[in-house]
């Protein structure tokens, strides 16, 4: 199965679709253009993106839009009057006969569902007050299962609504929901949604068959990523310093932990292989930022040989299969 992701290489100004089935070494297929756009792949040659003409105080037209990048033919799955934050964020279903995405003005946010039946609007939510964001504590998270059954929101930013929801793929309805939740990731495959409440510490997991139980104990992990096939997740985690560490958790804890070095923000590129960032305690021009920065430099870590690589790429937009696509 070929194994590819849309990535910036260091030193580029565009996004690239490349062949990353050996991520040490990734072989561009095309370019990609279009200016400032976070592109996701959806199918092997296709991906969509989001742009608006809105924002925050005025809504303008926004639109989620495909591309084949191997004709050219590009439409327009859905649109709506929107611009303020989370506006666009969405997710395709892994047989790609799903859409769900958020459309979000001044007054508020609205999660849609949108298949051959329609367009529906499954929740609510409240405006995004206007505050700071603490990337420790703060994520959106919009997935569809491995399985395809389910979908999942987790967001910690609206004034009202829960933060975490779980809803069935079929008709929108809520299987599961909590007020608080954060650092979510559906596993590799099934229909097991990972997570934590802000500023806590233990890992929880939602699982379709079973409800909840915890997972990790003592990880406040951020930005989870789980692999799309071997049942691993990849996250940061920093300790009282400051001081980031990706960690491994495998095979339901059987496997991994802590990985050597100062890395942060794991993506996953193949099946055994992810890219992560260096930081460094930041000694000049650090603003109010974070004591700990990236360096510039990227690695490429191999799960299955316990190495790393330097890496000429600078970024992930998105990578396939995912799971639930194997």
């Amino acid at each position: 199965m070929a194994q590819e992701a849309v990535i910036k290489l260091q030193g580029a100004t565009a996004p690239v679709l490349a062949d990353v089935a050996n991520a040490k070494s990734p072989r561009t297929l095309c370019g990609i253009s279009g200016g400032a756009f976070q592109p996701e792949l959806v199918t092997q040659r296709m991906i969509s993106w989001y742009a608006t003409k809105g924002n925050p105080t005025n809504p303008g037209t926004s639109v989620i839009a495909v591309l084949d990048l191997f004709n050219g033919t590009s439409t327009v799955a859905a649109t709506w009057s929107g611009g303020s934050f989370m506006d666009g964020l969405h997710a395709w279903s892994p047989d790609r006969g799903f859409l769900a995405y958020i459309a979000s003005d001044s007054s508020g946010a609205s999660l849609h569902l949108l298949s051959g039946g329609g367009d529906r609007v499954v929740a609510t939510l409240g405006p995004v007050p206007n505050r700071g964001l603490d990337p420790n504590q703060d994520d959106s998270y919009l997935a569809f299962s491995p399985d395809g059954a389910y979908f999942a929101l987790v967001q910690t930013f609206t004034s009202s609504g829960d933060q975490l929801q779980v809803r069935r793929t079929i008709d929108g309805s809520l299987a599961f929901s909590l007020s608080k939740g954060t650092m979510a990731t559906w596993g590799s495959s099934g229909s097991k949604l990972y997570y934590r409440m802000p500023s806590s510490s233990t890992v929880q997991v939602w699982d379709s068959t079973a409800g909840v139980s915890q997972a990790i104990a003592q990880t406040a992990w951020i930005r989870p990523r789980a692999d799309a096939g071997d049942e691993n997740i990849a996250f940061t985690v920093r300790d009282k310093s400051g001081t980031p560490h990706v960690w491994l958790y495998g095979h339901g804890g059987r496997s991994g932990g802590q990985l050597p070095n100062v890395r942060s923000a794991p993506e996953w590129l193949n099946t055994t292989e992810f890219f992560y960032v260096e930081e460094a305690v930041c000694s000049t021009n650090c603003g109010i930022g974070p004591a700990w920065q990236p360096t510039g430099k990227t690695f490429v870590f191999d799960a299955a040989q316990q190495i790393e690589t330097a890496s000429k790429i600078s970024q992930v937009y998105s990578a396939w299969p995912r799971p639930g696509q194997i």
